[in-house]
């Protein structure tokens, strides 16, 4: 197997174009395709994706068919030049830099975690919910692009992909594995991420395989664990537990029929989290690990999952003492992981009107778009803290007066710049608008 040493020169040519790559170091060692290595090109960083076998034609076709495709989003590594080392095919491509000190880190923390070192000790902390959302959405936004393309990359899975700190956009690594409906992929997957009938040899991957591994990747961040794996796993098996659980004997842990491979008592947070979860999460999930686990054609696609991600957005509150997440489609008064009373932000909305209404949260701008139909939306209210009470008010931002209606028949009027206090049981007149709030504790 060739292994570059620091120092080594490739070069690439093309027509015109001479550009002259010196291999710095090696970053990754890859049991599968190939090794990735640092290199550098005056003073540019590139990365450099070298084969450690494969059929060299074939690749340098697969190679040129996506260069000629073009990059079909911002988010994925996308192959530059495509270079012959010692008779070995690679690549050279975007570096992106995921070590200590870098701009990215590896998605895996969607599922275990940031590491953290305190006094010597070294404990996990868990992304907080929205940036969690903010990232799958990001994953299903790319998966969306090739997928409604008839394109797949057939290997998606937390490995290859790597996210900015700063702003939490992705990068995914290995798009040389993507190939159309009509192609024959160079790769199966990685197990967990593969579906059933791709691991067992039965079907050969397709453009179905993205949206299989897409819903894993979401469930084991959201929810925890496998989709597949529950205490079947830890049963008796003569053979290879990974091929019983994944391909030859499947059974989604949450199956509404067979409660044959639930979560282990030892799991107890998966069961309760996925209960507390709303039904067109669980629907979702039912629909890919059961109609969908051995029919591509039955899974929940790309643009559904994002339309849920964002649904999972707006329906979630946190609880104040753990930061654990909840929805308003619960109806449990305390937190399942501390015990905490929870109770759902308020929410203001428009009576008579066929918008849901906002819910309340510090900081955030409301428009009167999100209260009534306005083709010229413009923004009515900020919520900020009273400097006096502690407690939410709504500041005028609009120009109009507002109208601030108390239960016991007195009002008041508040203009620009003006902090409207909030009473569960007044109303507020906008003009011809009168808004009410809903639910929470002013406290």
């Amino acid at each position: 197997m060739l292994k570059l040493k620091p120092g080594t020169k490739i070069t690439f040519k093309s027509n015109n174009l001479i550009k002259v790559f010196t291999v710095d170091s090696l970053l990754h060692t890859g049991s599968g395709q190939g090794d990735i290595y640092k290199v550098y090109s005056n003073q540019d960083i590139y990365a450099l994706k070298l084969f450690h076998t494969g059929d060299q034609k074939r690749l340098r076709k697969q190679m040129s068919a996506l260069q000629r495709r073009g990059q079909a989003s911002s988010a994925f590594v996308h192959p530059l030049y495509v270079v012959n080392v010692e008779g070995h095919i690679g690549y050279i491509m975007e570096f992106i830099n995921d070590g200590p000190k870098g701009q990215y880190m590896d998605a895996s923390v969607l599922f275990n975690g940031i590491e953290r070192t305190s006094n010597g000790n070294t404990f996990h902390v868990e992304l907080p919910f929205n940036k969690k959302l903010l990232v799958l959405y990001n994953i299903a936004e790319a998966v969306k692009v090739l997928f409604e393309a008839d394109i797949a990359l057939m290997d998606l899975k937390f490995e290859n992909i790597k996210i900015n700190k700063n702003d939490y956009s992705i990068k995914i690594l290995d798009t040389d594995t993507a190939v159309g409906r009509e192609s024959k992929a160079i790769v199966s997957g990685t197990i967990g991420f593969m579906p059933p009938l791709t691991m067992r040899g039965e079907e050969v991957p397709n453009i179905y395989n993205d949206t299989y591994a897409l819903a894993v990747m979401i469930y084991m961040t959201l929810i925890g664990g496998h989709p597949l794996r529950g205490r079947r796993y830890e049963e008796f098996c003569t053979g290879n537990i990974d091929t019983y659980t994944f391909a030859t004997n499947p059974i989604y842990t949450f199956n509404r029929k067979d409660d044959s491979n639930r979560p282990l008592e030892s799991e107890r947070r998966i069961i309760q989290r996925m209960k507390n979860y709303p039904d067109y999460f669980k629907d979702a999930m039912h629909q890919t690990f059961v109609e969908g686990l051995f029919e591509g054609k039955n899974r929940v696609t790309p643009r559904e999952w994002q339309d849920i991600l964002l649904k999972l957005y707006e329906d979630h509150f946190i609880c104040p003492e753990c930061g654990e997440e909840h929805f308003f489609t619960s109806s449990a008064k305390n937190c399942y992981v501390c015990g905490a009373e929870i109770h759902p932000p308020i929410k203001l909305v428009c009576e008579g009107s066929n918008k849901a209404g906002v819910y309340l949260f510090n900081g955030m701008e409301i428009y009167t778009g999100d209260l009534w139909e306005d083709a010229n939306s413009y923004i009515l209210f900020k919520i900020v803290v009273s400097k006096y009470d502690k407690k939410y008010g709504l500041q005028c931002v609009g120009t109009q007066s507002i109208e601030l209606e108390l239960a016991n028949g007195l009002s008041k009027t508040f203009e620009k710049d003006d902090v409207v206090p909030i009473f569960l049981d007044s109303k507020i007149k906008v003009g011809e608008y009168t808004l009410s709030f809903l639910g929470g504790k002013t406290k």
